[in-house]
């Protein structure tokens, strides 16, 4: 729990591992707190070995702590997946990811930390911190168990967070995680589980006086599923991670479609998608899951099943705000909350044209 009269809340995706760049954000910006928004590099010393050959080159390819020159060596045609791992594994500097540097206390936070985890993680690492093996000062991690309030200017904010990348056909696949979340390879996904649990957890805490803000790796504008999600927890505020865009994104529904039955209709797409996996994996779901996984996955279904009516005003087409965030090399979203107020300003590198004057 935060509190205060007034404040900064800087919000960045994808930091990839290079979590000292958090740090120089907060001083830049004055910010006291820091919402992420996944892909944050929870990698240590034994993940290498688990990580695919493909998602190791996806890492190399967007890391920021790998030199430019160093970075191309690597990706080389000429350079083989081995070689790759053995120059990762034998450097003295970090080049997956500085967790290690703040688990051991070498390095720290400097204010809190609020982040989900994304696409690109080892669920071992965060089935560590599940187990309190894993601790690391001012870093708390939102998931389906876990919400935090931060007070600031006269606002209660309410965080919620749901990890992973959401792909339909392993909603009910744990990989190699256990409990609720799922992972493997070094990737990680959400399960239908956690959504079920994430579901329980509000209803638990729900105080009409908070703001509430979901948190997720991927966006609620392009899984159904996710806008499904922040509807069912009455989401004033939704926070994610862009496809490596160049700038942020600030909108509501209501900018960007015609009219509510078009959300209405990605909504039921995606409870149509969601149904006919289900009808695939019905009978060997039911028939292994206990009964406390049976009401989470009961919990899950009402928001698969959240479909607002076209003919009837459904309050967050308009009044739920999505921001969308480029990777926090490019930029990031700075909210400013005061006197009962919350602004926002959105900080980025942009898109080079100079190309255009030499046509």
């Amino acid at each position: 729990l935060i509190s205060t009269d007034a404040g900064r809340i800087i919000c960045v995706a994808d930091v990839r591992g290079n979590i000292s760049q958090l740090n120089e954000l907060a001083k830049e910006t004055g910010a006291i707190a820091i919402i992420h928004s996944g892909d944050f590099g929870f990698y240590d010393e034994s993940s290498l070995g688990r990580i695919s050959d493909k998602t190791l080159r996806h890492l190399v390819t967007y890391s920021t702590i790998i030199r430019p020159q160093l970075r191309n060596k690597l990706l080389h045609n000429s350079t083989t997946a081995q070689e790759l791992r053995n120059v990762i594994l034998e450097s003295s500097e970090p080049l997956l990811s500085e967790f290690p540097l703040f688990r051991d206390g070498k390095k720290k936070l400097d204010v809190p930390l609020y982040t989900v985890w994304g696409a690109c993680e080892d669920v071992v690492v965060l089935e560590k911190f599940r187990t309190g093996e894993y601790k690391v000062h001012n870093l708390n991690i939102l998931d389906e168990a876990n919400t935090y309030v931060i007070d600031i200017g006269g606002v209660s904010l309410r965080l919620f967070g749901l990890g992973g990348a959401v792909v339909h056909h392993k909603l009910f696949d744990n990989g190699e995680g256990s409990a609720t979340i799922a992972g493997g390879h070094g990737t990680m996904w959400t399960t239908i589980l956690q959504i079920g649990e994430l579901v329980d957890t509000a209803q638990k805490v729900y105080d009409q006086t908070e703001t509430r803000v979901l948190v997720t790796h991927g966006s609620p504008g392009r899984e159904g599923l996710l806008a499904q999600l922040s509807v069912v927890l009455r989401a004033d505020f939704t926070i994610s991670a862009g496809l490596h865009f160049r700038y942020g994104i600030s909108y509501n529904e209501f900018s960007v479609q015609s009219d509510q039955a078009n959300f209405c209709a990605k909504l039921e797409s995606s409870r149509k998608t969601f149904q006919e996996m289900w009808q695939s994996v019905k009978n060997q779901v039911e028939g292994c899951i206990n009964e406390s996984q049976r009401i989470l996955l009961q919990n899950a279904f009402t928001v698969v099943e959240r479909v607002p009516s076209a003919n009837r005003e459904e309050p967050t087409f308009k009044n739920m705000w999505n921001f969308n965030l480029p990777d926090a090399a490019f930029g990031w979203v700075l909210l400013d909350i005061k006197e009962g107020r919350v602004s926002a300003e959105i900080k980025a590198q942009g898109i080079p044209i100079d190309h255009l004057s030499q046509t």
